[in-house]
């Protein structure tokens, strides 16, 4: 019989007995069936006979030195805290007085399990591990592997960063060499393998090859989608002893349901395609009395420079608001509209919603109204909307919608800026900044984008899209059409929370992207209960494991920021970075201030590298500093303190050595603003300072010329601003801490390292 039929049998039976868990032996039956090592067990399922009896028959049938005895039961799961899992001497004594603790012990109970002693030690690393399996609704099934044995959860939380959990999509793995490449970067099975320190090898690669693939079998053909009467929705063994060259289970879960076989219909590409390029607009809601949400967009539409001749109002009144004529119906205008913005009340939208699908002349609409599931008590009116789509969707199969509770869209191709929020309060990225790689924003928290836009204005992306509650089209819908366009360089993502498999498909085109060269920054929210429970009243989206996302996209080739100062500080030099080839992490740096060039030196991590060749270099700089009076305070070395002595010349002489020495790849200069030796404020009758003498032209120039990055930090205050600003328009990005500055750059030579595409 084949091992499905076989597994699909025994699930089978335990519905019928009303259970949606598996008593420990049907598991081990499972392994069984798998080909996986179990060791040898007797299951007494009828509790009459007497444990005498019981004991003979463990002491005939089951050979070694000790034994272990186990209570049965599929509501105490957690056996060993509770006393359910006694280990004795093999003899007929021992063996009788632990069955009759169990009996007399457990009231609930439907039977005793006997099982072989595999010798291990339970308190070294690597001779008991764990690997687990779930059925995820974001990633579909998923294999973790860890530490295993009844310290696992403190040892995994008790490491930085979970470097102990190692997790990957069964949907992810393709052939053996990616098992490989798994377990090549897994921090557990080090100590399996015998590389570390001290260390012996304990199992082969193909013994715990034969459990992932095992696994990653099972929860493929019970998950759903497929044509299974059955989900698994956890296959777990933990812990595994590694003993004599076997990984042999000691224990065993399995809980499953009936199969639900729910799918999400997603949009058509040329749907999105429309919002992305829209060749005319249209908008409801705006009135022809007050400055009301539509009537913003419809002045940001016309002030963004799209043609007004395929710009449209749908309203019942005789004349033009804004110069644009109005239709009363959607059917009446003669043209397909690409992008319909709909700014109404949430007790309008349906309405509004409906003439558009039964139009058949609409592709995109713009669900600006928000209260359409992310609020409590709209859930029915979230699911009328979805119905609508779907119906629009067989008169029109690329009709979709964008939001609902979206705050627009701004797109500078197409000169298209529909969000509501009035010009005088923000800069709308509507021009290019030449400095900055090519960049789109996909975002499902439009308040997000708004507020990284306004504190970095040089950000100017090419497409700057808010999602809000995704009814429709979700983050991974717009970014599987943004990696394709060979314009973009680098893609910024916010996500709260994924739709049915989306998960997987959102690491699936961030391995695509970053295969092309993009480079993608993501922003994950809902890290915690509360974070999840602030997510879900937000956007009505499923938060997830953050953990799980974390580590599956970074794994996909994202840089995944923990913190919004972290996203902002990744946009920032992979924005500007991007365009450089970076071979390696050797780089020269250089402060006026002795704690920061201290500080900065105290962060150098990862690829960086301050190790360059220097003696003719030192003799190059040395000749600088006696022309500047600085042979007596300064020492050449890097990281090199010039002291606040250094004029901006002398700052700029040495700059442009270290950016003409073939062996520093980049340098990171920090200048404390406040000495008198430098020019860091605008000319004014104010100050003596002329900021167009500093150093800063002369360094962009020749970072432009040799290929390499600068990258600048300004520890002071809002005084500064100025000089900060002075240096962005450059093109060098600035930083206001100087050891920010070094991590930062840090981990992007580590990303660059891992993931960069040779050209």
């Amino acid at each position: 019989m084949d091992d499905l039929v076989r597994i699909s049998t025994v699930l089978e039976k335990a519905h019928q007995e009303g259970r949606n868990s598996l008593l420990e032996p049907e598991v081990y039956e499972i392994f069984k069936f798998l080909g996986l090592n179990i060791p040898v067990f007797l299951h007494f399922a009828d509790l009459k006979f007497s444990a005498a009896d019981m004991a003979q028959k463990v002491i005939q049938q089951i050979k070694s030195a000790r034994v272990v005895l186990k209570l049965v039961s599929h509501k105490n799961i957690h056996k060993t805290d509770s006393g359910g899992v006694i280990i004795t001497e093999n003899k007929q004594k021992s063996v009788e007085e632990g069955i009759n603790k169990l009996k007399s012990k457990f009231s609930d109970i439907s039977g005793i399990m006997a099982s072989q002693f595999i010798e291990h030690s339970a308190f070294s690393l690597g001779e008991e591990i764990m690997i687990g399996s779930r059925a995820d609704e974001a990633f579909g099934p998923l294999i973790t592997f860890s530490p295993g044995g009844t310290n696992a959860e403190d040892i995994a939380n008790s490491l930085k960063n979970h470097i102990a959990i190692d997790i990957i999509p069964a949907n992810f793995v393709n052939n053996r060499k990616d098992w490989e490449n798994f377990l090549a970067g897994s921090w557990t099975w080090r100590y399996v393998a015998g590389k570390v320190r001290g260390g012996r090898k304990l199992a082969e690669e193909e013994e715990m090859i034969r459990w992932f693939e095992a696994f990653s079998h099972v929860m493929k053909r019970f998950s759903k989608g497929t044509d299974s009467d059955w989900e698994i929705l956890e296959l777990e063994a933990n812990p595994l002893a590694v003993s004599k060259g076997k990984i042999i289970a000691l224990d065993g879960v399995l809980r499953f349901r009936k199969s639900e076989r729910s799918f999400r219909k997603k949009p058509s590409l040329d749907g999105v395609k429309s919002l992305l390029e829209p060749e005319n607009v249209a908008i409801v809601g705006v009135s022809e009395k007050k400055m009301n949400m539509a009537r913003i967009i419809l002045k940001n539409v016309i002030k963004a420079g799209f043609d007004k001749n395929r710009l449209y109002i749908v309203k019942d009144y005789d004349g033009e608001i804004e110069g644009i004529k109005c239709y009363k119906h959607i059917s009446d205008i003669s043209r397909k509209i690409d992008m319909y913005v709909v700014a109404v009340p949430s007790q309008a939208v349906a309405d509004v919603l409906k003439e558009a699908a039964e139009s058949g002349k609409v592709n995109g609409v713009v669900l600006i109204s928000g209260g359409m599931g992310e609020k409590s008590g709209s859930e029915t009116l979230a699911k009328e909307i979805q119905q609508i789509i779907l119906q629009g969707r067989e008169k029109n199969p690329d009709f979709v919608l964008s939001g609902g509770n979206s705050l627009g869209i701004v797109l500078q191709k197409s000169k298209v800026n529909t969000l509501f929020i009035p010009k005088y309060k923000m800069a709308y990225p509507l021009e290019g900044n030449p400095n900055i790689a090519r960049t789109a924003f996909v975002s499902q928290s439009g308040a997000f984008v708004i507020s990284v836009l306004s504190k970095m204005p040089w950000l100017r992306p090419l497409y700057s899209i808010t999602v809000g509650n995704q009814q429709d089209i979700t983050v991974t819908d717009y970014v599987e059409s943004l990696v394709e366009e060979n314009d973009i360089e680098v893609v910024l993502i916010y996500i709260e929370g994924f739709k049915n498999e989306d998960g997987i498909r959102l690491a699936k085109i961030i391995q695509k992207g970053t295969a092309k060269g993009k480079k993608i920054i993501l922003y994950k929210a809902g890290r915690t209960v509360v974070g999840q429970k602030a997510v879900m009243g937000h956007t009505a989206s499923l938060a997830g494991d953050y953990v799980t996302a974390k580590k599956i996209m970074e794994k996909a080739g994202a840089m995944v920021a923990d913190t919004f100062d972290d996203f902002s500080d990744l946009t920032l030099i992979t924005c500007h970075l991007a365009k450089y080839e970076i071979p390696n992490g050797k780089v020269f740096i250089m402060s006026n201030a002795g704690f920061e060039t201290a500080g900065m030196a105290d962060s150098l991590e990862g690829s960086i590298s301050v190790e360059i060749g220097e003696n003719d270099l030192k003799k190059r700089i040395e000749e600088i500093f006696k022309k500047h009076n600085l042979q007596d305070i300064v020492d050449f070395k890097n990281p090199l303190d010039v002291t606040p002595m250094a004029t901006d010349r002398a700052v700029g002489e040495i700059l442009s050595e270290i950016m003409n020495y073939s062996d520093a790849r980049a340098a990171i200069v920090s200048m404390v603003p406040l000495t008198a030796a430098l020019n860091t404020l605008p000319k004014s009758e104010k100050y003596p300072d002329d900021i167009e003498k500093s150093f800063l032209k002369k360094a962009a120039e020749e970072s432009k010329r040799t290929r390499k990055p600068v990258i600048f930090c300004v520890a002071c205050g809002a005084l500064y601003d100025p000089y900060v600003k002075y240096a962005m328009d450059l093109g060098i990005p600035t930083f206001r801490s100087a050891d920010r500055a070094v991590r930062i750059y840090s981990r992007y030579l580590n990303y660059l390292k891992q993931f960069s595409k040779p050209r």
